[in-house]
């Protein structure tokens, strides 16, 4: 400020001088006066500290947007990845890619139901057949047979489970949390009812003696008009972690 106010003096000063030389102001023209006028506004605004410029270089300010434009693309493309993932969840088996010793990419060997199922060595589990009926299993003494719903029938797939190993083996399916769907003539999926059966194969729990083959099975409703046209059967069976597609007719 008090810059300012020493620039002002001595334009003040000036003039004074100027004045005292011959009594009068010299005449100047209009461009002389122009001048000296903008020459005393550019000293004033040079020693005013509250004098600020206002312009902002565009470069700097394109520069700011572009860094802040790549920034928020980068934040939605990991929000989009993860979300991905999220809804993707588990990845079936037979997609995992395998790098042979070539360096060349192969696909991976289809998991099989015994990896699926967790069976110790030595145990196996075959598809055997499947039948069409109104309540499984059929006879009066089973306290924990199901029925169809009306317009249904029940469609039963039947797998035998046998013990190779050489010792009994204790099996958990349960603990497994096993979803398994059925695909009937490639248009009509439901997944396995939940049952109380003691061979249900989603909720088998029970010890199989070496040497032994038990029978498990898996049931879901089928419209009473498909029940007569089984053309194809599919299922596809997975763990928490896995999972199998298996094309049974």
């Amino acid at each position: 400020m008090k810059r300012k106010w020493k620039a002002v003096c001595l334009l003040m000063a000036a003039a004074l001088t100027l004045a005292g030389c011959g009594n009068a102001i010299p005449e100047m023209t209009d461009e002389e006066m122009q001048a000296v006028g903008e020459y005393a506004a550019i000293t004033l605004l040079k020693y005013d500290a509250n004098h600020r410029s206002r312009l902002v270089d565009l470069e700097v300010v394109a520069q700011a947007e572009a860094e802040e434009k790549a920034r928020a693309q980068a934040q939605a493309q990991a929000k989009e990845q993860a979300g991905q993932e999220e809804a993707g969840g588990m990845r079936p088996t037979e997609d995992t890619p395998v790098i042979g010793a070539d360096g060349t990419q192969e696909s991976a060997a289809p998991a099989t139901m015994e990896e699926i199922l967790k069976l110790p060595e030595g145990m196996t589990i075959t598809y055997r057949e499947n039948e069409i009926c109104e309540s499984y299993p059929g006879g009066s003494e089973n306290a924990f047979a199901i029925s169809a719903t009306a317009g249904n029938q029940l469609l039963v797939l039947h797998f035998d489970l046998y013990n190779g190993s050489g010792q009994d083996q204790d099996l958990d399916l349960i603990s497994l949390g096993l979803n398994l769907k059925v695909t009937v003539n490639d248009s009509y999926t439901r997944r396995a009812l939940t049952t109380m059966l003691p061979g249900d194969l989603v909720c088998y729990r029970n010890t199989v003696a070496a040497d032994a083959t038990v029978e498990v099975a898996a049931v879901i409703e089928v419209p009473t008009d498909m029940a007569g046209n089984v053309s194809s059967l599919k299922i596809n069976l997975k763990n928490e972690s896995d999972a199998c597609t298996i094309q049974l007719l």
